[in-house]
């Protein structure tokens, strides 16, 4: 395993000095509680024999200012990775290495996403963006008792601020590099004795900041406009009845989904080209992306003495189309391969859409207390329905000259259960199960200039998960966990242009170890974990290549790493934290092979050729991945974190910053010189002012401090097209609170 100079030194010289610093000083106030719903009850986050990290709601509004979307949580706890190709829009989320980089919006993925209580499905509902939040909680391993199918990684859980009737809000303004505006706010009030309410809002846009000569003067990519709403009802007509309505909205519109560059990397080179410029390209194919989501949620709570009954129903529908120049460059002759921006021979634009979609989900939960024992019984059903549209369109005009639709039916049962048992004064015992009955239909519909074949898949499959965690606390401010346990993914299909293909159900076993602690009279929290899992049939993607396919196939997954948490009150002014992991996958699988790139010019592969085979536009060359790691899966990750707050007589001033470094990774399955998504330190800084009654805050923040440009994917097919992260950004903030 490799670990960069200086980053360990880095991490070695935060850890020594809290460790110095925290014995010390012994005026420092103790770090608060932190707690958590990760086993749908109220917990400490000690308690919890599992690794959980949260990221608080303040933490949340820091990396968000930039205009950032939900991939600003990217790598800011312990094996947790956020990414796209496609913008702002279909986030993709990996625990541990474990995740699904398929492009297609009717992809599944191993790790869930609950906003509020509600597991979303499909890809792009993952993209309503944070504003309002509570705290946001990181569930890492299999998660198949409590949170079902599509939780072999785990589960990202995001928590919104609930209606009070005490009445507060916030209005913050924020305005920044490429003339960012955003405008966000909340207020709570009681309406009656027995009903409170909480209103929310975001709105954020960007102009474009991109230049394009091929289609004018000025910037013609970069721009967004979004608006989110939420409104929430909390009506408690007795002591025993608690009903909670949510309800939402999204919408978001822009000039290009995600900006690709012909040629950002170099044959035989790993990382993007010397000189290379993210706000100079040359496309010749008209892009754009828009978005409508809209949903509700309610959830009733009755206590009948000592049972609980819960239940929570979730609908929520989303239109999307977006289109983009895939080849990311202008179209010449053979003097052109290889050149930045530039495409050679033959252009390429896509888009894809969901022209039709809903999910509906409800579940169903008793809990109750005995002297030792808490259990819970539910039962969850999922229903949804989507089409989603591929197109290809003409280059420049944007004409569409073909349209594939895929019409894809999931259904989904289960019935679970848990219990956690005092063993003794010292041991404690949880253990849980879970049946799933899943069933998926996709249909392909050729549309007007298709060449797709109709097709029909039809899968479905029933399977059981549990866990099994023994605690033993050794003294009040220590105590060690394992846990076993295991999650399911349940069967998929795709037919993208009509290229159908399914998997199988994909498991994942694993085991863990670990600690959680208090250290210093509560001044210092450190939780550590080590685990080592098996993932049976995992679904991977086979994505792009000599066919430009997008196919499914299963394969056996091993891995093991460790994570760990740590959080230091140095002082009443000064707080430090830190976490790190390390993941290590590797395919298993000895007879799978996947394509190689067919990009002009090629990259340098890896892996031994085994086969070539003829494709739909030339030869295709067949590569062995057995041993390779997972794609978009860095081994290492970690954050430094600082808060230092200096009062005066009006108040206080303050300042923040925070590091994360991510180390690099293989973009696709197979590994190659040149697709590397490229390790990065990325660094964020804050420093402001807030009055005494702290009604007002002002600050400037800066994203990216350095200003680092790296590699975060790439397409195959054509040319060495890459796209990159987000460049510096300075900005001003005010928040006024009431």
């Amino acid at each position: 395993m490799k670990f960069p100079i200086p980053a360990k030194t880095a991490m070695a010289l935060a850890i020594s000095g809290t460790l110095a610093t925290g014995a010390s000083l012994a005026s420092a106030q103790v770090l608060e509680e932190v707690i958590v719903t990760a086993q749908k009850r109220e917990q400490s986050l000690q308690e919890i024999p599992s690794s959980v990290s949260v990221i608080s709601g303040s933490f949340v509004n820091e990396i968000l200012t930039a205009g950032e979307n939900i991939r600003g949580i990217n790598g800011r706890v312990p094996s947790l990775v956020v990414e796209s190709s496609n913008g702002r829009q279909s986030p993709r989320f990996y625990i541990r290495g474990i995740g699904n980089y398929d492009f297609d919006v009717n992809a599944t993925q191993p790790v869930s996403f609950v906003l509020d209580e509600i597991s979303l499905e499909n890809s792009v509902l993952k993209s309503f963006p944070l504003f309002d939040v509570d705290r946001i909680e990181v569930l890492r391993g299999p998660q198949g008792t409590l949170f079902g199918r599509g939780t072999t990684a785990g589960v990202v859980k995001v928590d919104s601020v609930r209606p009070s009737h005490e009445t507060s809000g916030y209005i913050n303004a924020g305005y920044g590099t490429h003339d960012t505006y955003s405008l966000e706010g909340a207020a709570s009030a009681g309406l009656t004795d027995n009903l409170a309410a909480r209103a929310s809002f975001k709105y954020q846009e960007r102009d474009d900041w991109i230049k394009n000569p091929v289609q004018g003067s000025g910037d013609q990519f970069g721009a967004f406009d979004e608006t989110a709403f939420r409104l929430q009802l909390l009506y408690t007509p007795t002591d025993n009845l608690s009903i909670l309505a949510n309800g939402h909205s999204f919408d978001q519109s822009g000039s290009n989904p995600q900006l690709f560059y012909a040629n950002g990397f170099t044959p035989g080179k790993e990382g993007l080209r010397s000189g290379f410029d993210e706000e100079d390209s040359l496309q010749d194919g008209l892009s754009d992306f828009d978005m409508d989501i809209a949903g509700g949620s309610l959830k009733v709570d009755y206590d009948f003495n000592d049972l609980k009954l819960t239940s929570i129903s979730g609908y929520d529908e989303v239109t999307s189309s977006s289109k983009t120049d895939l080849d990311g460059g202008l179209i010449g002759g053979p003097e052109v391969i290889g050149v930045v921006n530039r495409n050679a021979f033959f252009n390429a634009s896509s888009g894809d859409g969901l022209d039709d979609h809903y999910q509906f989900t409800q579940e169903f939960r008793l809990a109750g207390n005995t002297d030792k024992m808490f259990y819970q019984v539910g039962l969850y059903y999922l229903k949804e329905d989507i089409t989603v549209d591929s197109a290809d369109y003409d280059t420049p005009s944007g004409a569409r000259l073909a349209l594939t639709q895929q019409e894809q039916e999931t259904e989904s049962a289960a019935i679970f259960g848990q219990i956690d048992y005092q063993l003794g004064d010292q041991w404690s015992l949880m253990a849980g199960a879970r049946y799933t009955d899943d069933d998926k239909k996709l249909e392909v519909v050729p549309g007007p200039g298709s060449m797709a074949p109709a097709a029909t898949i039809e899968k479905d499959d029933q399977y059981v998960n549990g866990e099994l965690a023994l605690t033993y606390d050794w003294s009040d401010d220590l105590s060690i966990y394992g846990r076993i346990g295991n999650a399911s993914r349940g069967p998929v299909t795709l037919g993208r242009f009509g290229f159908t293909s399914s998997a199988d159900k994909e498991t994942n076993n694993s085991v863990e170890l670990g600690f959680k602690s208090t250290l210093w009279d509560g001044r210092a929290r450190w939780n550590s974990t080590i685990y080592a899992n098996k993932v049976d049939d995992m679904q991977l993607t086979a994505t792009g290549g000599g066919g430009n396919t997008n196919e499914v196939l299963n394969a056996d997954v091993e891995g093991y790493g460790f994570e760990t948490d740590f959080e230091l009150l140095v002082t009443d002014r000064l707080r430090l934290s830190g976490n790190m992991s390390y993941n290590h996958t590797e395919i298993v699988e000895d007879d799978l092979l996947t394509e190689l790139c067919t990009s002009t010019p090629s990259c340098t592969s890896k892996d031994p050729i085994i086969e070539r085979v003829e494709g739909p536009f030339g030869p295709i060359d067949l590569v062995k991945v057995e041993g390779n790691s997972l794609p978009r899966a860095p081994e290492w990750i970690f954050n430094l974190n600082a808060n230092y707050d200096y009062p005066i007589k009006a108040g206080t001033i303050y300042a923040a910053t925070d590091w994360n470094y991510r180390d690099e990774s293989s973009i696709f399955l197979y590994e190659s010189v040149e697709f590397v998504a490229e390790e990065r330190w990325i660094g964020g800084a804050q420093l402001g002012f807030r009055n005494k009654d702290e009604s007002i805050d002002v600050s400037v923040v800066c994203r990216n401090i350095t200003d680092e440009i790296v590699a975060d994917g790439a397409i195959d097919f054509i040319n060495m097209t890459a796209f990159v992260n987000e460049p510096r950004y300075w900005g001003v903030e005010a928040r006024y609170s009431f």
